[in-house]
């Protein structure tokens, strides 16, 4: 039986996790711990889980997306819970040059996002039929991540898809003043695959006559 391997599952995970918090180093063990985030569910007290931690997720983490891990490679997180809630340590068990598969983005996200340009204030005229656009630019660490935009009004109303209305599927919003008369705020939702979710701050909407 390996000791570990390089690919994001139960069976390549480190047999000798269990050990680090004494328990018994067998495979229903290994696989118990493996990307555990329930508490009290492996240990009392404790939520305890071992996770394969790629390159891109460390990267992630620098840069603000949660828990940290210094090296791509096996990594056990303990957390203590009840009366020990946010006591975090986070250790690496093999440090390894690079891991395959992607398990889960939940504890270790592959992607931060953030809105490198908010979306701007416009002015639209009714009688004119007059168009006004709204664009936020987004980027991530790493790059890489693919953004999907959902715009909204400051509300939270989500806006239909309609070629009166606007385009809400891109990074652009545009809004035809004839179908919206009257001022309104908007925003968007930028999302990606591997990572949280970012909201923009309001833009308004201006109607002139």
């Amino acid at each position: 039986m390996a000791l570990w391997g390089n690919i994001d599952n139960a069976n390549n995970s480190t047999i000798f996790a269990p050990a680090q918090v004494k328990r018994a180093p067998t495979a229903a063990e290994r696989t118990a711990l493996f990307g555990n985030t329930t508490a009290d569910v492996y240990i009392s007290g404790l939520t305890v889980g071992q996770f394969g931690v790629d390159t891109n997720e460390v990267t992630a983490a620098r840069a603000g997306a949660g828990d940290r891990a210094a090296h791509a490679g096996w990594v056990l997180k303990t957390e203590g819970s009840g009366g020990r809630a946010g006591r975090i340590s986070t250790e690496v068990l093999v440090a390894m040059g690079s891991m395959t598969g992607d398990a889960e983005d939940t504890v270790y996200e592959d992607f931060v996002l953030r809105i490198t340009t908010q979306p701007s204030n416009a002015t639209a005229n009714t009688t004119a039929a007059a168009q006004a656009t709204f664009t936020v630019v987004a980027a991530s660490t790493p790059i890489g991540a693919t953004p999907t935009y959902v715009w909204s009004y400051a509300n939270g109303a989500v806006i239909a898809t309609n070629a009166n209305v606007g385009v809400t599927t891109g990074a652009t919003l545009t809004v035809n003043s004839a179908v919206q008369t009257t001022n309104a705020a908007f925003k968007v939702v930028v999302s990606a695959a591997g990572a949280d979710s970012i909201t923009s701050s309001n833009a308004t909407l201006t109607i002139t006559v």
